[in-house]
């Protein structure tokens, strides 16, 4: 019996010494990861706060630019108005993701087969609320990729398209308004839906528009700034119609519209043609995706 015993007590002995063991390996990896993750943290920190060093002179430059009768020609500032957007800030967004789209075969003269309908998001504030998120899409036109994308991570998403028929609910969290963004019939301005949505003290996090060349008429962006209906969103995706803006001298006026942008702290942070109906008026791509972020996520430090 004894010498049992004493073999059970090795057993015992050598099973709390590989306990012992596994356990403070464990501890040591785990001690190892959460320094390494805590360096990648702050090895990407410093990568960020350079490039929003690089963005400073860009944003002074653009506040900065005298739009007063005379300073600059009609050209000057569509091709100012142009570059400026060309050249999103990379120091404004940590995760950006491309979603939706769908590949368009478009067999019609004039037109490139391409990719359309897809949007850039931010994903730096959805991803750790993404059931607090809010998003406005005007311009449904029967693509729902972006949208069914957004209502699989949680967020509630209203959608609005006067052009279309469409169920009022759709997967979780989708509802949907026959009516259009402006001052026209079947149409009502951003400020006042917002009001009707009971969203007057909340934050939308991202207002999608594509409203073919509605967002720069009556109820369009102007009134957007006027109203400030922009103050409570943190994203703006929209895609800019300037075709018929080519034939006057408006550029001026856009560049004032994009001053007042960043002046509530909108920072372009991304900017992709229409590669579908190609460049137009001047050689230049007419129709382009440009999204604004508000830069108050990592402004206080990275």
């Amino acid at each position: 019996m004894s010498g049992l015993f004493s073999q059970q007590l090795v057993y015992t002995i050598l099973l709390t010494a590989g306990g012992i063991f596994i356990y403070l390996s464990f501890i040591g990896g785990f001690s190892s990861y959460q320094g390494q993750l805590n360096k990648d943290i702050k090895d990407f920190g410093g990568m960020m706060n350079s490039f929003r060093e690089k963005d400073v002179s860009a944003v002074s430059e653009l506040l900065s630019l005298d739009l007063s009768p005379g300073q600059l020609t009609g050209e000057e500032a569509m091709l100012k108005f142009y570059s400026t957007l060309a050249f999103p800030l990379q120091g404004v967004c940590r995760v950006l993701k491309r979603i939706g789209g769908f590949w368009l075969n478009y067999q019609k003269a004039g037109f490139n087969i391409q990719v359309d309908g897809d949007k850039f998001i931010c994903m730096d504030r959805i991803s750790l609320e993404p059931s607090s998120c809010i998003i406005y899409s005007f311009g449904v036109n029967h693509d729902w990729t972006f949208e069914d994308h957004m209502d699989h991570m949680g967020c509630s998403i209203y959608a609005y398209d006067h052009t279309i028929d469409a169920p009022a609910v759709r997967g979780k969290n989708i509802q949907f308004f026959k009516l259009g963004l402006g001052t026209q019939e079947n149409m009502n301005t951003l400020d006042n839906i917002i009001q009707d949505n009971g969203h007057s003290g909340a934050t939308i996090e991202y207002l999608k528009v594509d409203i073919e060349g509605h967002e720069l008429g009556p109820g369009g962006l102007q009134h957007w700034l006027t109203t400030g209906a922009l103050k409570q969103v943190n994203q703006l995706a929209i895609e800019l119609h300037l075709s018929s803006l080519h034939a006057g001298p408006n550029f001026i006026w856009l560049l004032e519209l994009l001053q007042e942008m960043y002046r509530l702290n909108f920072r372009v942070i991304s900017h992709e043609v229409n590669m579908v109906a190609g460049p137009t008026n001047h050689k230049l791509y007419n129709l382009m995706e440009v999204v604004f972020m508000k830069d108050n996520v990592w402004n206080d430090g990275v």
